[in-house]
């Protein structure tokens, strides 16, 4: 009974953004209840900034140090479990689940690999193992391609960010911002032969494109994001919600500016479809292959127990998971961490909502639908990691209250410790 009650309210809580949002985007700011009004419009933002060269600098070396924290705990680790420390190890070491599929998809391509006559590494997006093939021309060691490509995304994603999140609401909430995405607790995957990294950079240079109405370079982005992950896709939600905050068309529809309409559709909303070239070609690389551009799908099934469920499907799973395994492992580190992630995301949701403009709290609302609609949620906290307005709205909380900030870093931090030498000790840490 409880769960029941906790899953309405949240489903309840969602619907509320959903429509608020809607509603905002049809361009209601105040509605009507029982003889009361209530506005819908945002309070004055937070003010931005001029993002200067030297904030550039000083974000890129936040994300080589996060890194090099990274690298360096695998280091400390090796040295406590060996007598010495070798390449060897250490690559071992870092070489674990879903990093060997991107390895192989890299040096034998998606045809190469089988297991019982199945094309098994289709359900990986393609744009990340393809950069790889290019590094190998210069590193003859593909775990060391998979390494340099994820910590090159990772720091121009720290930039990318940086110079976002301070446009928008300063160069305070942007630190923050940056200091909260490192130290969240499945970070270090941004660091691994992971795609986050590269999602995370081409997710967030889309949306930056977005907020400064680049539709065609947004849509390229997006269309790479999309490459890199089906999520990518769902971008073009922010880019709509974007289109409607500036351009007010439930407006030029009652104004019947069919003119301004037109010119919209042709100079704005037709450069975001570019978006769908992403998933376009991941369809052909299955139907390449397999001669079906939908066998991801059967091999998600088959193989990975994994499709879509809905969002209260997705949550009884994880909590009938982590209430039957209490005490063990895998209920800190693959669904207790659900758990508190999905917690988190509401309340960041809630405080969106009221605080951050239209396209921030469509995209991170979109994130928590994608990311929590699975019907075996193994890497829910992974996926929650490229949620950059997630760590952008959290720091926008924490601007009035000091302390909050630091005190919410350094216990994740910690968390992020011990699920990052679990993952290195071949734990299940998806």
């Amino acid at each position: 009974m409880l769960l029941n009650a906790v899953l309405l309210l949240a489903v309840l809580f969602i619907a509320l953004i959903c429509l608020v949002l809607a509603l905002r985007c049809l361009g209601v700011d105040e509605l009507s209840l029982a003889g009361r009004r209530v506005s819908l419009a945002l309070p004055a933002p937070c003010a931005g900034e001029t993002f200067t060269a030297s904030m550039g600098l000083k974000a890129a070396l936040w994300g080589l140090w996060a890194l090099l924290a990274y690298y360096g705990l695998g280091v400390m680790l090796c040295a406590l479990r060996n007598d010495s420390v070798t390449r060897a190890l250490l690559r071992s070491m870092w070489q674990q689940w879903d990093a060997n599929n991107f390895l192989r998809i890299a040096q034998v391509g998606y045809g190469g690999y089988e297991v019982d006559g199945m094309h098994t590494t289709l359900v990986f997006f393609p744009l990340y193992p393809w950069l790889m093939r290019p590094l190998h021309l210069v590193l003859q060691d593909w775990n060391l391609c998979g390494h340099v490509l994820s910590s090159i995304c990772f720091v121009c994603s720290c930039w990318v960010v940086a110079r976002l999140v301070t446009e928008d609401f300063g160069w305070h909430t942007a630190t923050l911002a940056l200091t909260l995405l490192a130290a969240y607790p499945f970070a270090f995957f941004f660091a691994g032969i992971y795609s986050e990294s590269l999602f995370l950079l081409t997710s967030a240079a889309a949306f930056y494109c977005i907020r400064r109405h680049r539709w065609v370079m947004a849509g390229v982005l997006n269309a790479l994001a999309a490459l890199t992950r089906m999520q990518g896709v769902f971008l073009t939600l922010a880019g709509l919600a974007e289109y409607c905050a500036a351009e007010k068309p439930v407006e030029k529809l009652r104004a019947r500016d069919w003119r301004g309409l037109w010119h919209d559709a042709w100079r704005k909303l037709l450069p975001l479809a570019i978006a769908l070239a992403g998933p376009a070609i991941y369809l052909w690389v299955n139907w390449r292959v397999d001669g079906d551009p939908f066998q991801f799908i059967k091999y998600e099934r088959e193989i990975w127990s994994q499709g879509f469920a809905p969002l209260p499907a997705c949550l009884t799973t994880i909590w009938n998971n982590f209430s039957s395994r209490w005490g063990q492992k895998l209920m800190f580190t693959i669904w207790g961490p659900d758990l508190v992630v999905f917690g988190a995301s509401l309340a960041a949701l809630g405080y969106a909502l009221r605080r951050m403009p239209l396209a921030w709290t469509a995209y991170l609302l979109a994130c928590v639908l994608l990311n929590y609609s699975l019907s075996w949620p193994l890497s829910c906290g992974r996926y929650m990691a490229c949620a950059f307005p997630l760590f952008a709205a959290l720091a926008l909380a924490c601007r009035t209250r000091p302390a909050a900030g630091p005190l919410l870093a350094g216990g994740c931090a910690l968390v992020q410790t011990a699920l990052l030498f679990v993952y290195l000790s071949g734990g299940q840490v998806m």
